[in-house]
């Protein structure tokens, strides 16, 4: 079972700082660092002051694109620091008193005339032709506003589709657990584009390469046979999933030694 929780954008940005789009206020210079990440919240800190803030995952938006010069994290929400805590930011409205409120209506409304109102003639029924008409506008207007909304319907599930399969194809080692060995891994995510093995302590720890999903899925075994997941790294070798072991241990060294340059070296001269 998976304890580690789930990525956040703010990983993608490694150790680039970053400022955040509204920035937070009470707070200040806007530059920050990405530090860690619970389930509920991210851990930033100010670049400067080197002070660190939570702030909770659900205000945190879009992450801009990696070639502009200044990265920025959008805010769903306007935020500001109170009390040492992250709050949004209310806005405070200031309310007149009533009885000014209805001073200034009663000088605005203009008198009205004593004069009894003239009579003019009231149509009690309206012509056939007319309500007809009035029906046939009214059935218009809705069948145009129906067209719209279906529109607006279709465009928006064409455009979720691909979103929501890209994300499935991106996160797919999710679906992995503890009992999952070299066979089972393959028909769930296909078949790696690279491979390689190094022996670890006395165990085998074989590493499949998924270059298009940027991620590498590891497994671990006496042999190579008896392999099973263990974890899987990024492209830049962290951990983004992680499960217990059969004794109740973290294969969190395992994971650490094999994104290191020294374990490259070694499945390159013969593991």
């Amino acid at each position: 079972m998976s304890i580690a929780p789930l990525p956040t954008p703010l990983q993608e940005l490694g150790g680039r700082r970053f400022s955040f789009y509204p920035a937070i206020r009470n707070i200040g210079p806007n530059e920050w660092l990405y530090r860690r990440a619970t389930w509920s919240e991210c851990v930033v800190a100010n670049a400067q002051s080197g002070e660190e803030i939570f702030i909770p995952r659900i205000f945190l938006g879009d992450v801009s694109g990696f070639d502009e010069p200044v990265m920025l994290v959008r805010l769903n929400r306007e935020l500001e620091l109170r009390n040492g805590a992250i709050y949004p930011r209310e806005r405070k409205v200031i309310q007149f008193p009533l009885e000014y409120a209805l001073a200034v209506t009663n000088s605005v409304t203009p008198a009205r005339p004593h004069a009894p109102a003239p009579v003019v003639n009231i149509r009690l029924e309206p012509r056939p032709e007319s309500r007809s008409r009035k029906w046939m506008g009214v059935a218009a207007i809705l069948s145009a506003v129906a067209l719209t909304v279906g529109t607006g319907i279709v465009r928006q599930a064409q455009t979720t589709r691909p979103r929501w399969d890209a994300y499935r194809g991106y996160r797919s080692f999710l679906q992995l657990g503890a009992t999952d060995d070299y066979g089972s891994t393959l028909r769930k995510l296909g078949s790696p584009e690279a491979e390689r093995s190094i022996e670890v302590q006395g165990r085998v720890v074989r590493s499949l390469n998924y270059p298009a999903r940027r991620y590498s899925v590891v497994l671990m075994g006496s042999t190579q046979q008896s392999a099973h997941y263990i974890g899987t790294l990024d492209s830049r070798g962290h951990i983004l999933d992680m499960v217990r072991l059969s004794d109740g241990s973290l294969p969190e060294t395992f994971l650490r030694f094999l994104s290191s340059p020294w374990a490259a070296q070694r499945s390159v001269a013969g593991f």
